[in-house]
């Protein structure tokens, strides 16, 4: 394991980018290209929340999950999980000991606890606040007001900033 040390911050190698890029256990990711040697990466939070950066290897670029690359680089994984899970939960929070390797079963259960699953509610009820209309599921608002059922979906998670008036019935 080749390791570096700056001021209390230990480098290690991207695991498949090994002179390529390095992580330190604060979570910084640097390049060693060439032409942009020792610049760090920009980090953005995708979709699902995470941190991502994109990372390029022979002429192609790869988006790839930043607690990924931690728990490779710092976090043993001697039974070989294939999942890494936030153990406070918070997908932002990549401090190494928040990380660790589980396997999904273990994932859901943990999500689960944490209440980011709710048991036997698999179709969350939905209404119209501006209208005061009630949906049993997802699909069924979607098919009333003539909308996808995806846009339908990703409205009510937050990711269309446009809708102000369907939200998730708990």
């Amino acid at each position: 394991m080749n390791q570096q040390k700056e001021n209390n911050e230990i480098w290690l190698p991207v695991n498949n980018y090994e002179g390529k890029y390095i992580v330190s256990n604060n979570g910084i990711i640097k390049s060693l290209h060439q032409r942009s040697y020792n610049k760090i990466l920009i980090q953005r939070i995708d979709r699902a929340g995470y941190f991502t950066v994109r990372l390029s290897k022979h002429g192609t670029d790869y988006t790839k999950y930043v607690h990924r690359i931690l728990a490779e680089a710092f976090v043993l994984n001697p039974e070989n999980k294939p999942i890494v899970n936030h153990k406070d939960g918070n997908k932002l929070n990549n401090a190494i000991e928040n990380l660790e390797w589980v396997l999904q079963s273990e994932n859901v259960k943990h999500a689960y606890k944490l209440g980011f699953i709710h048991g036997g509610k698999r179709n969350a009820k939905v209404i119209d606040i501006c209208t005061g209309q009630e949906f049993e599921s997802i699909k069924e608002a979607a098919k009333v007001l003539s909308i996808n059922y995806n846009t339908c979906r990703n409205m009510l998670n937050g990711f269309n900033k446009n809708n102000t008036c369907l939200k998730k019935v708990v």
